[in-house]
C-alpha cells in the first residue's frame, strides 16, 4: 500500500483531508501489525498537528473503526453480491473469492483491527453489523442446506473465513500468486462445506 502524505499548509475539504489521514494512518497499521498507533507518528506521517488528528478523531478507537467500516464498506458490496448466488458452494466460494481478493489488495487491515486486543469491546455498532450480514445471510443458506445448528453453521463459516483472510495477507505480501491464491482460498472454503455436509449426515443418523 502506498499512502499518500499531506504538505504542510495544505488546505483541503474536511472530508478529503479525514480521508487522507486514514490512508496514511492504514499504512501504519499494515506495516506495525498491532495496535495502537502512535499518534503522534500519524501526525508526523501525515504532515499535521496531533490537534488536527484529534479534531478527526478525538478517541483513538474512532480512528480504527472509521479504518474498519471503510475497509468493510469496500468489500461489502462484493459480499452481498455474492452471497445473493443461488447455490451454496457457489455462494460460498464467491464470498471466500471476494474477501481474498479484497485482502491480497488493500492488506489484512480488518483481521488487525478486529483481533487486536485494542479493540476488545470498543468495536462500533456499525462495522460490526457489516459484519454480520454477510455471515448471517450466507450461514442461513448453510443451515438450510444442511439443517445444522445455526451456532454451529457460523463457527464452521468463522473457520473457512480465516483461509482468504490468510491467503489474501499472504498475495498482500507477495508470497503467494494472486490467482493461485484465488483457486486455493475456493478449494479450502469448499473443503469446510463438505465437513458441514458431512456433519449433517451423521446428525440425521
Amino acid at each position: 500500500m502506498t499512502s499518500k502524505r499531506l504538505r504542510r499548509g495544505q488546505r483541503l475539504p474536511p472530508q478529503e483531508r479525514r480521508s487522507l489521514l486514514l490512508e496514511v494512518a492504514a499504512g501504519q497499521v499494515l506495516e506495525q501489525g498491532v495496535l495502537p498507533i502512535g499518534v503522534e507518528e500519524l501526525a508526523q506521517a501525515a504532515k499535521v498537528s496531533k490537534a488536527l488528528v484529534y479534531r478527526y478523531f478525538p478517541e483513538t478507537h474512532d480512528l480504527y473503526n472509521a479504518l474498519l467500516e471503510r475497509s468493510l464498506d469496500q468489500v461489502a458490496e462484493a459480499l452481498d453480491l455474492a452471497v445473493d448466488t443461488q447455490d451454496l458452494a457457489a455462494a460460498a466460494g464467491d464470498v471466500a473469492e471476494a474477501y481474498y481478493r479484497h485482502v491480497a489488495r488493500s492488506g489484512p487491515l480488518i483481521q488487525i483491527i478486529l483481533r487486536d486486543r485494542f479493540m476488545m469491546g470498543h468495536v462500533s455498532l456499525r462495522a460490526a453489523a457489516i459484519r454480520a450480514r454477510v455471515a448471517r445471510r450466507l450461514a442461513h443458506k448453510a443451515r438450510a442446506a444442511f439443517g445444522l445448528d445455526l451456532r454451529e453453521t457460523l463457527a464452521c463459516l468463522s473457520i473457512g473465513m480465516t483461509m482468504p483472510e490468510e491467503c489474501g495477507r499472504l498475495a498482500f505480501q507477495g508470497e503467494l500468486d494472486l490467482e493461485r491464491g484465488a483457486l486455493l482460498c475456493r478449494e479450502l472454503v469448499l473443503g469446510v462445506l463438505d465437513v458441514a455436509r458431512r456433519r449433517s449426515l451423521e446428525a440425521d443418523r
